[in-house]
């Protein structure tokens, strides 16, 4: 009596969305199940490249449960079935934890040049850029002392292409006049959700009388904080 034994490699299959979009805070389980093989495979779970899983992850198995997960717990994640038998076989997803970061902005023209001055009947662009994941949610608001900026004639905005990052929003004020000095505030958020807002406020103002001084602050706000910067004070002549 002759026994014959058929090795056979395992393949796999993962239970979860790819990408995995996710909040910070939550917890997240990854399921990979293993069939066919033989003998039975060990499942695995690694990030590419030999780094290291955090330290936090728990992993039964072909289950990998990631509480609390952060901004630094984003990135590729493989599950690898090995049996000896042919090549480990290997499938991978990608974790996306939602997140807004790196808020800046800039003027057009420059006050921060002595060159460049801001002067009533010009155009003037306050440019604002964020940094988004997953950058297809980022959407941008615009206010002007506290209440919604639409675009208009004199008062522009464009986004550009959410699949563009980091992502920017422009404001164009065509025609500048004394009225329109004021706080234009730019909000970035996320369309679902699941993070704060981050906010930039541009103060452009003048002086009574003289109206020679322009003060430039940024105000950078998140989770219901707020970091006042005076980054700069700037003097230029107004010319009507």
């Amino acid at each position: 009596l002759v026994s014959v034994f058929v090795l056979s490699p395992p393949s796999i299959k993962l239970l979860l969305d790819d990408p995995l979009v996710v909040n910070p805070g939550e917890t997240i389980t990854l399921v990979c199940v293993a069939s066919g093989g033989d003998p039975p495979p060990t499942l695995i779970w690694v990030k590419p490249g030999g780094e290291e899983l955090p330290k936090r992850c728990v992993v039964n198995g072909g289950t990998l449960t990631i509480p609390g997960v952060t901004v630094d717990d984003g990135g590729a994640y493989s599950c690898v079935a090995s049996n000896n038998v042919g090549n480990p076989a290997k499938k991978s997803t990608t974790i996306l934890v939602r997140g807004l970061r790196k808020g800046r902005f800039w003027i057009t023209p420059d006050p921060y040049h002595n060159d460049d001055n801001i002067q009533i009947g010009r155009e003037v662009k306050i440019s604002c850029q964020v940094e988004a994941t997953p950058p297809e949610e980022l959407q941008f608001s615009w206010l002007k002392n506290g209440r919604p900026l639409r675009s208009s004639e004199r008062m522009v905005i464009t986004h550009t292409d959410t699949d563009i990052s980091p992502g920017t929003t422009n404001l164009d004020i065509i025609d500048l006049k004394f009225t329109d000095f004021g706080t234009y505030t730019c909000v970035a958020s996320l369309r679902n959700g699941g993070t704060p807002e981050i906010s930039i406020d541009v103060n452009i103002s003048s002086t009574t009388g003289e109206r020679t001084a322009n003060f430039l602050s940024l105000i950078f706000s998140s989770d219901m904080k707020k970091i006042r910067g005076f980054l700069t004070t700037w003097c230029h002549r107004l010319k009507s």
